[in-house]
């Protein structure tokens, strides 16, 4: 199945495109944006004596694959967490590697270093703690302290709506004047509520929820939420 962009936003003074796969696009610097990728989680478990089916970092790839494909970039930007832990990408299988890499050959991929993956990059790639694009920082981790737009991921972000007697839980990406977290784009990744206190300076007015879709991107009404805290935000649907 095709996965179809169906939303954009404004950011920083730039316009971009959530993608239902959890990616951002940046048609302005033709640049896609993904984080929490965690490549060869399923196989970190091995050690321990938990044996989780090892097609996790295939899954991931058909999904890079497949947004690379839709957007066509130029650039590509790694926000963190690339990689699950410092000796996954020794794991990887030789297919991946070549999977991973063939993807990115025609492409700019700058690697950002999340709290995983410190270290690791494959070797013709750099590493970077940040980068400034356009007036926007991109990192791994929200700086609470930054004054100008930011980009990050790290936490995964997720939330829970009530539809027809269902609660309903998805991954989200959420936008407030100055902060843009995105969603973790693994398939095998677990998800941060977002009224957890981790995002309390982004729990005020003026701050957007944008829910991952099967195939688009939404904003549910606020008669939706479970939590009626977001009636004094502004998740109006669109």
């Amino acid at each position: 199945m095709r996965l179809e962009s169906s939303h954009c936003t404004e950011f920083g003074g730039s316009v971009f495109e959530m993608h239902p796969s959890g990616a951002l696009y940046w048609p302005a610097q033709s640049s896609l944006l993904v984080g929490d990728v965690h490549f060869e989680k399923a196989s970190s478990y091995h050690k321990t004596g938990q044996f989780l089916p090892p097609y996790d970092t295939h899954q991931t790839l058909q999904k890079l694959e497949a947004v690379i494909e839709c957007f066509k970039p130029s650039r590509i930007f790694f926000l963190g967490d690339t990689f699950h832990d410092p000796a996954a990408w020794d794991r990887m299988s030789g297919s991946n590697k070549s999977r991973l890499l063939n993807s990115l050959e025609k492409l700019e991929a700058v690697w950002i270093e999340g709290n995983h993956d410190q270290g690791i990059v494959p070797d013709r790639f750099k590493l970077l703690s940040s980068v400034e694009v356009n007036g926007i920082i991109l990192r791994h981790i929200m700086n609470r302290d930054a004054l100008g737009p930011e980009i990050s991921a790290h936490f995964h972000p997720v939330g829970v709506i009530k539809f027809r007697g269902l609660k309903i839980r998805r991954p989200c990406f959420i936008k407030s004047p100055h902060k843009f977290v995105i969603p973790s784009f693994g398939v095998l990744t677990g998800g941060l509520d977002v009224f957890n206190s981790a995002f309390e300076e982004l729990h005020y007015q003026e701050t957007q929820l944008f829910f991952l879709g099967e195939k688009k991107i939404f904003k549910p009404a606020e008669r939706y939420f479970k939590n009626k805290k977001f009636s004094s935000y502004n998740l109006i649907s669109s």
